[in-house]
């Protein structure tokens, strides 16, 4: 964002041109902020996603367990081998099982922290852009007052000029009276 910037003073009020190259600015980190914002929420729809496509799959796979386990395979029929084949693909479940929900938990702590960071960027170029706005605002009313008060001295020097021009008139129209009068007579 610009940083104070300095506007050069013309007649009345700022230069236009400078005032409005700054709210160019302004509004193309304003636009560049909503596409940051929109990007993230993209990112976080595709992670969600991912995570209901996991969900999904996990699911089929607890059905696939659930009717594994219904059906009861007597130890006597199995093999030693397949028992520890069995035992295997639990535990693999269980720790896909675990991975899934990990990776679930950090996705929504990611989504969250993004969406928090987004909160917090744009806060605070809220308040910075305010705050821009209200030091412009104050350095121009100050400069309107300082234009004042110079405006009002001017005319009180000019009524005080025009005063001592008129009693100068009157003095001069008085001698030139007096001169008239010796001369007629």
């Amino acid at each position: 964002m610009a940083e104070n910037p300095n506007f050069g003073v013309v007649w009345r009020g700022y230069h236009r041109g400078q005032v409005e190259q700054c709210l160019d600015e302004l509004r193309a980190e304003l636009a560049e902020a909503v596409a940051s914002h929109e990007a993230a929420v993209s990112q976080v729809e595709d992670l969600e996603k991912q995570v209901a496509v996991l969900l999904e799959d996990n699911q089929e796979l607890q059905a696939a367990l659930d009717r594994v386990c219904q059906a009861p395979i007597e130890p006597d029929g199995l093999t030693e081998r397949l028992r520890h084949m069995m035992e295997l693909a639990r535990l693999e479940a269980t720790e896909i099982k675990a991975t899934a929900h990990a990776q679930r938990e950090r996705d929504e702590q990611r989504r969250k922290q993004t969406e928090q960071d987004f909160e917090l960027a744009m806060s605070a170029r809220r308040r910075e852009a305010l705050h821009d706005i209200e030091v412009q605002r104050a350095e121009a009313a100050a400069e309107v007052e300082r234009v004042l008060a110079e405006a009002h001295a001017r005319s009180a020097e000019a009524e005080d000029l025009r005063a001592q021009i008129v009693s100068q008139l009157e003095a001069a129209n008085k001698i030139l009276e007096e001169d008239r009068v010796t001369a007629e007579t």
